[in-house]
């Protein structure tokens, strides 16, 4: 899908861009040729090529209706380096995620979170190029906080009535692993059929003890993902296409 934002239909987009690149490169297309598209966290719809030439190509778009609601599955994540948090956000993005928290952690790199990449919000780009895959234009919210403590209140801030599922990551407090948690009614705290989940995934060294206790005391229960230690973008792909599959979502 084609994702404009609200201001560019009818505006030229240079030939540079990265959507246009690859229009002209891979999908071959030109004046005249429409295209599935949709306006960011708007409708979705059909985009007209009005013109294409040496300075760029300009699109009419045309809604059709809205786009299927995200998924009620939040991630509270680790801060990564930026790199990773490209390939992470990409992903959860076109799987759907409706929210992700980003938190600085008492074992992660600082200087990540002062980086551009998340003090100007420029993972904005691997948003959308998740949301092109997924063929739905709505964005995941993302939120940053300096501290888990931070972060919970965040969550706990907007929570649902009934605060939905709660798992956090750890290999060494777990007491099952996250596809057994999936196995489980809501009912009983379990991931199976559970009407939203927060998910909590750590940076690449981990939670500390302080942190997994006040992760307890704010509702989450621990899982592991077996007895193989991942990589934060491996995590967080797995973690989340189970809790989708055990809500009834994948």
């Amino acid at each position: 899908m084609l994702i404009l934002e609200s201001g560019e239909p009818g505006a030229v987009i240079p030939r540079s861009d990265r959507r246009v690149a690859h229009i002209l490169k891979i999908l071959k297309k030109g004046r005249g040729d429409e295209l599935l598209a949709g306006i960011a966290d708007g409708p979705a719809g059909t985009a007209r090529i009005e013109s294409s030439d040496a300075s760029g190509m300009s699109f009419s778009f045309r809604p059709t209706g809205q786009p299927a609601a995200l998924h009620p599955l939040i991630v509270l994540l680790g801060f990564p380096r930026p790199i990773q948090a490209n390939r992470i956000l990409k992903d959860l993005a076109s799987m759907g995620a409706s929210r992700i928290v980003l938190s600085g952690t008492e074992l992660g790199e600082k200087s990540y979170f002062q980086s551009d990449f998340f003090k100007n919000r420029e993972f904005r780009a691997a948003l959308l190029e998740g949301a092109e895959q997924a063929a739905n234009p709505l964005l995941p919210r993302v939120d940053t906080a300096w501290t888990l403590a931070r972060a919970l209140d965040l969550l706990d801030d907007d929570a649902a009535p009934g605060g939905g599922a709660r798992w956090a990551l750890d290999p060494y407090r777990a007491s099952l692993r996250l596809g057994e948690a999936a196995l489980l009614p809501s009912s009983a705290g379990g991931l199976g059929g559970a009407a939203s989940a927060v998910l909590a995934i750590g940076s690449e060294r981990g939670w500390t003890p302080a942190e997994l206790d006040l992760l307890q005391v704010r509702g989450f229960s621990f899982a592991s993902l077996g007895g193989r230690i991942l990589r934060s973008e491996t995590a967080c792909t797995a973690a989340a296409a189970i809790a989708l599959a055990a809500m009834g979502r994948l």
